[in-house]
């Protein structure tokens, strides 16, 4: 331990030397600290199996494809649980060090909704800040826990605006403004809305009107130009929204009818570029965001398609795409030149991540695949779990949790590497 003496104003600091140079444990978010699936200067695993490299592992009640998120020393999940025809929406709490579970909660199942068979309800990845944690399911309910557990509110959205029968749920996860939490209404009969939530209460804040049509991707928070938007996907556009304001500065791509634009895949953004898909297994658009609240300048479009459900990755100025039969696609990030296509094998669900030179891919077989960053495509590791990965992982200092259907692993490389 290492000691620091302020002595003109007479204080005492202890800072314990081994977490002092540990990189941030934080994943607090769908897609991390910012959104975009990369934390480097880690010391990361880039081989593991169910007996290899691993920290801990604990069984989850019930099962979900939600991904975990981490703050500090906690690390919090989603499940659905089903016993003897009761279902129950949980949120769960760990041991960030040896995964003892610190506590649970049912806050009450609400609306049922159909989902798709290969999720259920615990489908939307939690958002945690320093003093509370957002959590959602697929039937729109939305509530806040302190770290400790203890709720706070819920918002139950079908009660309020009424059960549309979604084919298959609300898959979007809570955004953090810096006002509000962002918990959109979409679905294909309307009346559709951009909502802002009072994070005290969970009361409506603001509410923007938005066109008919289904979209299950999470908003994306960008700062540039000395500003800050909020990015929808949905209606077969990306939507930009003043995020002090919420006012609509522009739209890119237009569609109309009430089954349009159901959008899965996040855009992601790198280098002034937003990397986006407008629709299910649509092209992929490359824009550049413009200052001052005007639109987007296009850069490139891609010849092909891109996936259904896994997120874009953009990394080292290289653009990431899995496909949902485990075509791995790279494509320069500024040209739209396609460097490589390369079947990495089963069909994927989960959004991959990067690190140190290195990208993590998994499919539902629960086999990993870490490939080296480069426009040469170079297979590193195939690491087996055992066990369906749909979740995406989360970068926590110096490991990986993965969250399989019903487990949830912590993984670290041996000592030395």
């Amino acid at each position: 331990m290492t000691r620091f003496y302020f002595a003109a104003v007479g204080i005492v600091c202890f800072v314990t030397t081994a977490f002092a140079n540990e990189p941030s444990r934080d994943w607090p978010r769908w897609r991390g600290p910012n959104a975009n699936g990369v934390a480097d200067n880690r010391k990361l695993p880039t081989q593991w199996s169910q007996s290899e490299n691993i920290r801990w592992s604990v069984k989850l009640p019930g099962w979900g494809t939600s991904s975990p998120v981490v703050y500090g020393s906690r690390v919090f999940v989603t499940s659905e649980l089903n016993q003897e025809g009761k279902k129950s929406l949980l949120t769960l709490c760990f041991d960030r060090t040896d995964g003892r579970e610190l506590w649970r909660h049912d806050f009450g199942f609400g609306v049922n909704q159909r989902v798709h068979e290969k999720s259920n309800l615990a489908v939307n990845t939690p958002a945690v800040t320093a003093d509370a944690l957002y959590v959602a399911f697929g039937n729109a309910d939305i509530a806040r826990y302190t770290h400790d557990g203890k709720l706070q509110w819920v918002n139950r959205y079908l009660s309020r605006f009424g059960d549309p029968k979604m084919a298959w749920g609300y898959a979007l996860s809570p955004l953090v403004l810096e006002d509000s939490i962002l918990f959109p209404w979409d679905h294909h009969t309307g009346p559709c809305f951009l909502i802002g939530l009072n994070p005290q209460t969970g009361e409506i804040a603001w509410k923007n009107e938005r066109p008919i049509g289904t979209a299950h991707a999470t908003p994306l928070l960008v700062e540039h130009h000395g500003q800050q938007d909020i990015l929808v996907p949905g209606k077969h556009r990306l939507t930009a929204f003043d995020a002090k304001t919420h006012a609509e500065l522009w739209k890119y791509g237009e569609g109309e009818g009430p089954y349009n634009g159901e959008i899965i895949v996040s855009p992601v953004f790198g280098d002034g570029i937003v990397f986006a898909q407008l629709w299910r297994q649509s092209r992929i658009h490359a824009i550049r965001l413009s200052p001052d609240g005007k639109p987007p300048e296009l850069v490139w479009v891609s010849d092909k398609p891109g996936g259904v459900e896994p997120s874009l990755l953009y990394y080292r100025g290289l653009l990431y795409v899995l496909m949902d039969n485990g075509v791995l696609v790279c494509f320069d990030g500024q040209t739209g030149k396609e460097r490589y296509r390369q079947r990495l094998g089963g069909d994927c669900n989960s959004s991959p991540v990067a690190s140190d030179g290195c990208i993590y891919l998994s499919n539902n077989d629960g086999q990993t695949f870490v490939v080296k960053a480069g426009t040469k495509f170079e297979l590193l590791a195939t690491n087996d779990l055992g066990e369906r990965i749909t979740a995406s992982p989360a970068i926590s200092g110096n490991e990986l949790i993965y969250r399989t259907d019903s487990n949830l692993y912590c993984l670290g490389a041996s000592v030395g590497r």
